[in-house]
């Protein structure tokens, strides 16, 4: 007689790992979202902050939730990826907020991932 296990019992460090790196960039996006309100910047910038935050937070929950797969992780990245390039396409490449979307830009790169790859070992490791 063979012993089922629990799919999550195999995944239990991938998950964690998942987990963690959404959990953190659930707070980079909220991060993102309210430093966007703070800001002092052109319209279009702050518009950018606000609704790739909010973006961002929902895939990054939703990953950390388990109900998505690692697309939202690799869209978290990209995200990230466009927070870098942003500055000069909105034009307050000269403002102190060119260096917080440089720097959430990365945060949310290097976390998004983290999830995706995590989730992938985890996969790799059991299929």
């Amino acid at each position: 007689m063979t012993h089922a296990m629990h799919p999550q019992q195999l995944h239990t460090p991938h998950r964690a790992q998942t987990k963690a790196a959404s959990g953190l960039n659930v707070i980079a996006g909220i991060y993102l979202l309210i430093s966007a309100w703070i800001a002092h910047v052109t319209a279009g910038g702050m518009a950018n902050g606000i609704v790739f935050g909010i973006i961002v937070a929902i895939l990054a929950a939703s990953r950390f939730a388990g109900s998505t797969g690692p697309w939202a992780s690799w869209l978290d990245a990209l995200i990230g990826v466009w927070m870098i390039l942003s500055p000069w396409v909105y034009g307050y490449a000269d403002h102190a907020w060119k260096w917080n979307s440089i720097v959430v830009g990365i945060v949310m790169i290097v976390l998004g991932v983290w999830s995706a790859l995590s989730t992938k070992a985890g996969e790799a490791q059991t299929g």
